[in-house]
């Protein structure tokens, strides 16, 4: 009786620990996943807004005039 209950003791340790793992390893993947998800939809259907704002020195790539800041698309990746 006492090694049925050592086996089923040990099998049940063995079966958490294996699903513990599994759990951990997809969550790493469902995160990328929902970043690139996440970015998609912020960035919506073009290539991005660009934005020039001020007078200064950078050429903007829209008007071609010279501006203070260039602002272009933003992204989750740069995060991590």
């Amino acid at each position: 009786m006492k090694n049925k209950i050592k086996i089923v003791v040990i099998s049940l340790c063995a079966v958490v620990s294996i699903t513990v793992f599994c759990s951990r390893k997809s969550s790493k993947q469902m995160d990328d996943l929902l970043l690139k998800n996440i970015e998609a939809l912020a960035r919506g259907e073009g290539d991005g807004y660009t934005y020039c704002l001020g007078v200064g020195s950078v050429d903007c790539p829209i008007t071609q005039y010279k501006v203070e800041y260039v602002m272009s698309g933003y992204s989750l990746e740069d995060l991590y």
